[in-house]
This record gives structure tokens, C-alpha cells and sequence, in this order.
């Protein structure tokens, strides 16, 4: 079992700020805290640290911040050997605003211009392919190279662009706002009116299976024609930056290991809820043996 994991590899600088940020202003942070970050990059760090075999395809450049990448990609087990590295490019990197007040963060990030590049594949076949929504050209190639893997689309917001990609995922797990961009519904936990009305809406671009995540309200998915909702685990929030992240490299990581969809978006939540709680994307994901300590303290019936 292995999992191939194709999107954006970033260098994260985090800056927690006590105070909300007001423009034309000067604030004096006494904290940085630099780590690896990007969507793809950061779930293939957890799979990999879970124990699943794991390739990562993303671009960095030939600098210190992509060595870096490279370093922390491979201290939890991720092959690094299709990362391409141009060294006609500066590695991808975000500055990351934390509000201290509430955990809630903002990311200002300068991506890599788009390009189609020659692939260096993984050595083995992947049986479950996670992908961000960058590197379009690389999905589409390895969607046709592997074309028995399960596919798994971590949605953040809506892309036209890659409609094609977006109906052809086995697993649509998408944030509320990229619902919100594509239905125009507003989900309102108090109306499950609203959460029909979204999904048919969805079902219009992907006709397996969607999962919609919705921050503290948890998620909710379609199984046959009933909508269920798995509400958010509690935590102290201090970060919230790659709760996502971790929550679809935990997905991917269940769907490696045959857990059912019910079973999966627990896991994650619970992976994901635990994370906020840490300053810095990659620096707060968890290891499987603390996401079984919270299992266990919350009480929680799941076989991981």
C-alpha cells in the first residue's frame, strides 16, 4: 500500500501576532517560527509519519529554503526523489500572520509560476493518489499512469480551471468556502435544508464521494441520500494553520489503510483538531501514537 501525494511545497515563516493587524503600522514580533509548509507537502509529511510508503511530486527551488523542505520531508520517511528542483526558481514561501486571540491565521503566499515539467515517478505504483489543485499538468499525468489508484482531492477553493480534475476524483473533500463558491448555498448548521441544497449543487461537478469540511462545525458527507454530520472535536486552538492539510493526509492515510468514510473523517477531525493547538503547520502534526492518546481520553470507539 502506498500513497503519491502531487501538489505545493512551501517554506512557512510564522508570525504570531498579539493583536489584529491594522494597516499602514508597525508591530514588533518576538517570535518566528520557520518550518516546511504547503497542502500536498504537509500530508505527505503525516502519511509518511504514519507509516504509510510515500512519494511526494512538487516543485522547490535549488536554495536554502527547498533544502530545508527536502530535510523535514525526509525525517518522516517521504521519498523526496520526485521533487523537482529548478534551480532557475526561488522555493515557494508563506508569511504566515497567527491572531493569538483566537488562533485564526493569514497567509500571504508567493507561488510558483505554473509549468509543465518532466516527471521523476515514484518507484512503485500508488494505491491512493492526494492532490492539492496545483500542479494540474502532473495530476493529469499521473492519473493517466495510474489509473487503478483512488484518488482523493483536497478542495480549498473553487477552480474553473480544473473542473476536469475536480469531476474526475474518487473523493471530493472540500472546504466550506470552495461549496460556497460553486452552490452559492450558505450551509447553516440549523438547516439541513441548506446542507441538500449544497450537495446537489456539488453533485452537479463530482458524482462519488464528497465530504465538506466546515471548521469548528465539523464536517458532513453524503452517503447514499442521507447527509450525516460529524461535529469538531474540541480543542484550544492557538494555530489553525494546515489543520486542513493534516486533515486530508489523514484521509488519504485512512483510505491506505481500508477505514470506512465514516471512520476516515473522525480520524482526521480528530488528527486535525489536535494540531491547532501547536504554532506552525508542519511542526503540529501529530504522530499516529497522539491521536490515539486523544482517542483515548475523549473516549472516542475508532480502531487506529
Amino acid at each position: 500500500m502506498s500513497i503519491l501525494s502531487i501538489g505545493q511545497a512551501v517554506y512557512d515563516i510564522t508570525f504570531p501576532a498579539d493583536t489584529p493587524i491594522v494597516e499602514n503600522q508597525k508591530y514588533r514580533i518576538p517570535q518566528r517560527i520557520e518550518c516546511m509548509g504547503g497542502p500536498a507537502a504537509n500530508a505527505a509529511y503525516l502519511c509518511a509519519l504514519w507509516g504509510s510508503r510515500t512519494s511526494l511530486i512538487a516543485r522547490i527551488g535549488v536554495d536554502l529554503f527547498g533544502q530545508k523542505i527536502i530535510e523535514q520531508l525526509e525525517t518522516a520517511g517521504v521519498n523526496t526523489a520526485s521533487l523537482k528542483m529548478n534551480n532557475q526558481l526561488a522555493t515557494s514561501i508563506s508569511c504566515i500572520i497567527v491572531n493569538q486571540q483566537n488562533g485564526h491565521r493569514t497567509i500571504l503566499n508567493n507561488p510558483l509560476p505554473q509549468e509543465n515539467f518532466e516527471i521523476n515517478w515514484p518507484d512503485h505504483s500508488p494505491d491512493i493518489i492526494l492532490i492539492d489543485g496545483h500542479e494540474k499538468e502532473s495530476i493529469l499525468k499521473a492519473v493517466e499512469r495510474y489509473p487503478q489508484a483512488i484518488t482523493l482531492m483536497d478542495a480549498g477553493t473553487f477552480k474553473p480551471e480544473l473542473l476536469d480534475v475536480i469531476k474526475a476524483v474518487d473523493y471530493l473533500a472540500c472546504s466550506k468556502d470552495f461549496a460556497y463558491q460553486y452552490s452559492g448555498v450558505t450551509i447553516d448548521m440549523n438547516d439541513e435544508q441548506t446542507w441538500q441544497d449544497t450537495f446537489s449543487r456539488l453533485e452537479e461537478i463530482n458524482t462519488n464521494t464528497i465530504v465538506v469540511t466546515l471548521g469548528g462545525d465539523g464536517s458532513i458527507y453524503k452517503s447514499e441520500d442521507t447527509i450525516y454530520h460529524i461535529p469538531a472535536f474540541s480543542a484550544d486552538a492557538i494555530d489553525t494553520t494546515g489543520a486542513g492539510d493534516i486533515f486530508h493526509g489523514a484521509f488519504a492515510y485512512c483510505l491506505d489503510n481500508n477505514y470506512s468514510l465514516e471512520e476516515t473523517i473522525l480520524i482526521s477531525s480528530l488528527a486535525s483538531s489536535i494540531s491547532v493547538e501547536t504554532l506552525g503547520g508542519q511542526l503540529s502534526i501529530p504522530t499516529l501514537e497522539s491521536v490515539r492518546n486523544r482517542k483515548r481520553e475523549r473516549g472516542v470507539e475508532l480502531n487506529i
